[in-house]
């Protein structure tokens, strides 16, 4: 899942409201501010203990039988649960059924059953007799329900007349049970048969296998059967209702679908059309083909992000966009990240949720390799430097803890930093640790082997030894039983004879505000070390086994460039002091992206002559666009005449993002003589976000003729009234007391802000 937070939906397009919403701030921020409440300086509590669920019967089918009410946001059911008791002299079931009107229990074709509905949440079956693991128990519950969690209804409203009339689901991570009686934890598996009758306008989206349709013309009504007979956990069981239209594809004769709006076909295809080979580059990277019968992805109205529902993905609306919008967007992300799931989530699903990184990091990894896949290694290392600097924001906030623990206040809490991007990173290092064959040929074992079942991490370390016999035990308690990470202090010295000499030290110290996260005591770790001389570059892989180690390295000559950990593999901090002409160098010379990348971001805090001097010849001339954006991004910390000079020339970069990140840096200087550059691009420039951001620039000029130009921009269209965002920061910069009136137009309902 991409989670409601967004925190791995890393299109633009998602940002808009938080967008429009500042900008108005602004414009109203003519009266004084409230003073903000002081930071709490409280030591941070223990979580409690969230032992996996134990349950005393396995589920082997739900059947589900619904019906809607609009106006009242209700649904009427009939769910028969059949299960397998798990001990003797079983008598009573307990279900999750959340805020429920339960109108009658049945033994499925038998007598009525006693039942006790306490506290609006569990339900107890009285069964008519003691039953054993023989026996195979069939219960139908007859309910009603008007549903705060798990399933909502989306309709017209005053302010906003055309929005969609919908109904989704979203079960993850204990929501579904309060639409439909179950299990509602994530170690029990069973199959589903999914009955809805709706409006015969309206299409019905499903887990499994569309079964049958029965209209019923004299009400305008049709009946939807869709049937699941792969086992799976009740938190993916999915609905969704809706008018769409189909943007098919195929993999293997199986259905690859996109339902998009009637009206968005052709964007559809734009956004979403890389499906299909998506579903066959997983099914090789996985050596196990996609294992259902079909795939969908269904895009809904305030949808914060997307969820895997096995076969059928729950999308944002927001993931269709148009060509314009393409310069900036791509849905590759979230639509790689989903579907990655439909193995690491629904085939294969954590035992529990303190198991939440076998879904969640496991996804953002594929969303990653997918990525590598289709622009290069060098985009896929840059993404998972991202995921890094992610964690490392975390970790600086306070947010600690290892990746799997049983220590947390609720599911929900565990969906965070360490199950998506620190995660996705250490799966990185393992990759690097076992080398590439050796690690896809573990992944692939490790699929295989558990199929269909719920999993946890020991048993993904077993696989990973029966793959390829390496004990990694080490790398999993560092990694993912304790929390953080090394700090790297680096020494280095040549002697003149042809030797450089490298000592590393590790200087972090534990966290003693949170001693029931243990760390470890120091970390071991493969690292490769290149080295470049005037010869060329040679690398060096070394075992950083003790808290501090010397390595020596016969060299031919003077090395040019020290690159500690080539390709930026390791989760880490490092202290390696080089002056500014080692950095430059690094910067416009190493063979290495991610060193160049470190370089330019290291040169950020150097604010001499050689610095900006690279900086502005990295920024224009790198063959990689993320060496291109760190550049200008140091260069506009400088705020000197050569940095501005420098982003005059990256503001013609042919990557909007580097672009974008030189007019920010460029808007800084607040300068009445950068107007017209600004102008001529609201004017010329084809990226809506290059557009906006030179909209928010013109504002900080002050420029007399920017308030006409930015009320003009407003009249403009875009995807996801982007540009629309930009005009009203921009304006909100103007501190124009005409602006005032415009922005309380935009606040009124009706209005995207």
């Amino acid at each position: 899942m991409l989670k409601r937070k967004s925190l791995l939906l890393n299109y633009l397009g998602s940002v808009l409201n938080a967008i429009l919403l500042s900008s108005l701030l602004l414009l109203l921020s003519f009266a004084p501010a409230l003073a903000q409440a002081p930071a709490s300086g409280e030591a941070p509590k223990a979580p409690p203990y969230q032992w996996p669920r134990s349950h005393n019967y396995d589920v082997q089918h739900y059947r589900i039988k619904l019906a809607f009410d609009w106006a009242a946001r209700s649904v009427t059911g009939e769910a028969t649960i059949t299960l397998k008791p798990l001990a003797d002299d079983f008598k009573e079931i307990e279900l999750d059924a959340g805020e429920m009107s339960i109108k009658s229990v049945t033994l499925a074709g038998g007598p009525p059953l006693k039942f006790d509905y306490r506290d609006k949440e569990k339900l107890f079956v009285s069964l008519d007799h003691a039953y054993t693991p023989a026996n195979t128990i069939s219960v139908m519950i007859s309910y009603s329900a008007e549903p705060k969690k798990g399933l909502t209804f989306i309709l017209p409203t005053e302010s906003d007349p055309g929005r969609p009339r919908q109904i989704w689901s979203q079960g993850e991570a204990r929501t579904n049970h309060y639409w439909f009686p179950c299990y509602d934890y994530p170690n029990d598996k069973a199959t589903s048969e999914l009955i809805a009758t709706v409006e015969d306008n309206y299409r019905v989206i499903s887990n499994g296998v569309l079964v049958s349709t029965t209209p019923e013309p004299q009400r305008k009504m049709k009946t939807w059967r869709w049937r699941m007979d792969q086992p799976f956990s009740s938190y993916l069981v999915s609905i969704i209702v809706g008018e769409y239209a189909e943007v098919a594809g195929q993999f293997k004769g199986k259905p690859v679908i996109s339902y998009v709006y009637p009206d968005q076909v052709e964007n559809g295809r734009l956004s979403l059309g890389k499906l299909p080979q998506m579903v066959a580059f997983f099914s090789e990277k996985t050596g196990y083909d996609y294992p259902y019968q079909k795939y969908v992805q269904t895009m809904v109205r305030d949808f914060g992000g997307a969820m895997e529902n096995i076969t059928a993905t729950t999308m944002t609306d927001n993931a269709v966009h148009d060509k314009r919008a393409h310069i900036d967007v791509s849905s590759d992300e979230i639509q790689s990240h989903e579907l990655a799931h439909q193995w690491f989530g629904d085939l294969l699903t954590c035992r529990d949720w303190g198991e939440i990184w076998l879904n969640e990091s496991f996804a953002t990894f594929m969303e990653a390799v997918w990525n590598e896949h289709e622009k290069g290694r060098d985009d896929y290392l840059y993404e998972m430097s991202n995921n890094q600097q992610s964690y490392y924001q975390a970790w600086d906030q306070g947010n600690r803890r290892p990746i799997v623990t049983k220590r947390y206040e609720d599911p929900d809490a565990v969906f965070d930093t360490y199950a998506y991007p620190r995660g996705g990173a250490v799966l990185n290092m393992l990759r690097f640790v076992l080398g590439e064959e050796q690690f896809w040929k573990a992944i692939r074992h490790y699929v295989k082997k558990y199929e269909w079942q719920n999993v946890e991490t020991a048993q993904f370390n077993i696989a990973i030894e029966e793959a390829t016999g390496q004990n990694l035990g080490w790398f999993f308690d560092e990694w993912v039983y304790k929390m953080g990470h090394p700090e790297f202090e680096i020494t280095s010295t040549y002697d003149g004879a042809k030797t450089l000499q490298l000592t590393v030290k590790q200087t972090q110290k534990p966290d003693d505000k949170r001693p029931w996260f243990p760390s470890p005591d120091f970390f071991i770790t493969p690292v490769d070390i290149a080295i470049t001389t005037a010869a060329g570059e040679k690398t060096h892989r070394v075992l950083i086994d003790q808290p501090e180690k010397q390595f020596r390295f016969e060299v031919d000559s003077k090395p040019l460039i020290v690159n500690f950990d080539r390709g930026n593999q390791l989760i880490k901090r490092l202290k390696f002091n080089r002056g500014d002409d080692e950095l430059a160098y690094q910067a416009l010379h190493d063979a290495d992206s991610m060193g160049r990348v470190r370089a330019a971001i290291e040169l950020r805090a150097s604010r001499s002559e050689t610095g900006v001097k690279a900086l502005t010849e990295a920024a224009c001339k790198d063959s990689f666009w993320a060496v291109r954006l760190e550049a200008v991004k140091s260069l506009a910390e400088y705020k000197t005449d050569a940095s501005r000079a420098g982003l005059l020339e990256a503001v013609k970069d042919k990557d909007s993002k580097v672009r974008r990140a030189a007019i920010i840096g460029l808007a800084a200087f607040k300068d009445k003589q950068l107007a017209e550059l600004f102008t001529n691009i609201i004017n010329s420039d084809h990226s809506y976000y290059a557009v906006a951001e030179a909209a928010k620039a013109l504002g900080q000029t002050e420029a007399p003729a920017a308030f006409d130009t930015l009320t003009t921009l407003l009249k403009q269209d875009s995807w996801q009234d982007t540009i629309r965002g930009g005009a009203l920061n921009g304006l909100a910069a103007l501190k124009n007391p005409n602006a005032l009136e415009i922005g309380l137009k935009y606040a009124a309902p009706g209005n995207r802000a």
